[in-house]
């Protein structure tokens, strides 16, 4: 989806920060809703933010519901649309939008008896026009809580996923030129790559999907795997899966995934299974939302993870691009399995990497933290000089990821040398950052 943005001074609630990462709290939806789909797309020239179905407060089968929504990042106003058309509530649905048509795919209803079905539903929103379309072809596995993704524009992976009693190895393509579907490779027919509540994205060529919940036993577990499929461009339904090395990334489970870059973003979700009343599948207790923002590196091969966001975020269903490096999520579960009409949008500090002399290092830089990803494994000095070329800030910093506090700093422009410490003959950058 391409179109012109209009660029303008939104004005945010409330700000808050964490290292790389600035978070604004934008006017809340009309009603609280969690385990809804969100996608964005353009009414006319207008940036619009949907959400579609989910579960209200009360977290029982009658609260879960076929409401929609419209955010116009323009005018900062959410406006009700006419109702999803299905025979009954759902939740656990993808969206995704192609030339500026919304694909509304899968999910499942639960019924007053707590039995399931999962919906092989595609429905279509015309964005433009503001209204419906008919339904396009039913998925041939009907699937929920699934991976679901745009190539090139033009093609919508459904990846793995829940398929009425249990996880499946499926991977379909969703033509919507065609309006038919096409199976493909399908992944390893194992627990390590068949999950529902797993979120990725895709990349140039190559599909990520990380988390997600795995069959063990009579039970349900989150998982940290994450999974690469490379997709043969001549033959798109041709992919070739792996499983990335077990490097203790933390489970994860309902997380928004996005990507800046050569980067990808898993933001919020939790580290253990539950259903969508927000009890967990072992033991029933209320599970908590973690507070992190996970990247993976696709050039560089490496992660970090953004501890302390300001707020905990989970069973989110998708995220919104408001621009290259700035998000909209909305909705979802906070503490205590506490349904939220929240809305925040989430900026990815600017890096510069200009005179980059040490491969993979990435410097970011919010309005009273600099951030510091991927340095790899050394002694390195650190010096921070205003543009007077005063040294303000010196560290000595070992290889990995840092985060430095920059309160006690006037706002302002700054020049950032990090040089490996062992001789005069060291790599080294030089970053220029700005803390407005």
């Amino acid at each position: 989806m391409k179109r012109p943005l209009i660029l303008f001074a939104l004005m945010p609630l409330l700000g808050f920060s964490q290292g790389g990462w600035d978070w604004d709290v934008l006017p809340s939806m009309p009603e609280p809703v969690s385990n809804n789909s969100v996608v964005e797309a353009f009414a006319g020239d207008t940036l619009c933010v949907y959400s579609f179905t989910g579960i209200s407060e009360g977290l029982e089968p009658e609260d879960i519901h076929l409401k929609s929504w419209r955010y116009n990042y323009i005018l900062d106003e959410w406006t009700q649309l006419p109702d999803v058309d299905d025979f009954q509530g759902k939740i656990a649905a993808g969206a995704s939008t192609v030339n500026n048509i919304i694909y509304l795919i899968g999910g499942y209803h639960v019924f007053p008896n707590f039995s399931e079905q999962t919906s092989e539903k595609v429905h279509r929103f015309d964005a433009d026009a503001n209204v419906w379309l008919e339904d396009g072809a039913d998925i041939p596995v009907p699937v929920d809580d699934h991976v679901q993704a745009v190539w090139r524009d033009s093609l919508i992976y459904v990846i793995t996923g829940w398929s009425q009693n249990t996880n499946v190895n499926d991977v379909q393509i969703y033509d919507p030129t065609n309006d038919t579907w096409t199976a493909a490779t399908s992944t390893p027919n194992s627990n390590t790559f068949e999950a529902f509540g797993a979120s990725g994205t895709i990349i140039g060529d190559t599909i990520y999907y990380y988390g997600g919940t795995k069959i063990s036993g009579f039970n349900f577990i989150a998982s940290n795997e994450f999974r690469k499929g490379i997709i043969n461009p001549e033959d798109p339904t041709d992919i070739l899966w792996s499983l990335e090395p077990d490097i203790n990334l933390p489970d994860g489970y309902r997380m928004a995934c996005t990507s800046f870059g050569d980067e990808v973003i898993w933001i919020g979700g939790a580290e253990t299974a539950y259903n969508f009343d927000g009890l967990a599948y072992s033991g029933g207790a209320v599970v908590q939302p973690h507070q992190e923002i996970r990247t993976y590196d696709a050039i560089a091969n490496t992660w970090a993870i953004f501890e302390n966001s300001p707020f905990a975020i989970m069973d989110l269903r998708g995220i919104a691009r408001v621009s290259d490096d700035e998000w909209i999520i909305a909705g979802g579960m906070t503490t205590n399995a506490q349904v939220t009409g929240a809305v925040y949008r989430i900026h990815r500090a600017t890096v510069d990497t200009e005179n980059q002399g040490i491969p993979g290092l990435k410097v970011y830089s919010s309005a009273d933290r600099l951030t510091i990803e991927a340095l790899p494994e050394g002694s390195y000095q650190m010096n921070l000089f205003d543009i007077s070329g005063r040294l303000v800030l010196n560290r000595i910093l070992l290889g990995g990821s840092h985060s430095i506090s920059m309160s006690s700093l006037p706002h302002g422009i700054y020049l950032l040398a990090i040089q490996q410490a062992e001789g005069r003959g060291g790599s080294f950058a030089n970053f220029k950052i700005s803390t407005f």
